[in-house]
């Protein structure tokens, strides 16, 4: 029997950097690195949604409100008038860290964004994992908002794989329309649902669902 479990779980971290994230702001860790002085050295590639202007700005103010980040470096990628693209460099204090305190069980990371004020994590662990995030997180800074737990299968890694690029890659609306044409049935073949059936659903013209779904695809095709 497979030994392993999947969880995925968000907490609000009072007093965090990342409790100052807005609905615009999303990021993704690309690596950690631990030093011998108690400091964790991350490196995260964070999206900014809306205007070009004022991006870095926003970056900064949600970083100068956590006093356990000893120094940060952001560095923009490119910036368009949609959204701009940062990866951010930091050195945190490893104590105040929710990663440190998950490596510290022997749990796997396998994916960790912020979003719209919390901190989402999906991780790899045993049985016992599960009582270990309830036990060793919550505190009076970390609460957790939800969590659950499954066996993994060949299909969850490659979903939890993909996750990234989807969010990356497409805006909230975008997501919306492709979720709502896998529900309906839309992706399937044959297809359950047509073109101008999802488009009722969604409240939208035949016309403007045809070119959004074009959008989608082009951005993955980008990709091959």
């Amino acid at each position: 029997m497979n030994q392993y479990i999947y969880a995925k779980f968000s907490i609000k971290h009072h007093g965090c950097w990342s409790a100052f994230s807005t609905y615009s702001y999303f990021d993704t860790l690309i690596n950690i690195d631990y030093s011998t002085f108690d400091v964790l050295k991350a490196h995260r590639l964070a999206i900014i949604r809306g205007s070009k202007d004022g991006g870095k700005a926003q970056v900064k103010s949600m970083l100068n409100n956590d006093k356990s980040i000893i120094d940060y470096e952001i560095s923009e990628i490119f910036a368009k008038n949609r959204y701009s693209i940062y990866i951010i460099s930091m050195l945190q204090a490893i104590e105040s860290t929710v990663i440190s305190k998950l490596k510290m069980q022997d749990i796997i990371l396998l994916n960790t964004n912020i979003y719209d004020g919390k901190e989402l994590y999906e991780i790899i662990g045993t049985k016992t994992s599960k009582t270990v995030i309830t036990n060793k997180l919550s505190d009076n800074r970390i609460q957790i908002l939800d969590l659950v737990y499954e066996y993994v299968d060949e299909e969850k890694i490659i979903k939890i794989l993909s996750r990234n690029i989807v969010n990356m890659l497409l805006t909230e609306k975008e997501q919306l329309i492709l979720r709502k044409a896998k529900e309906l049935g839309y992706l399937d073949i044959p297809r359950r649902k047509n073109l101008e059936e999802v488009a009722k659903e969604l409240g939208t013209s035949k016309m403007n669902l045809s070119l959004s779904l074009r959008k989608i695809l082009k951005k993955f095709s980008s990709l091959a």
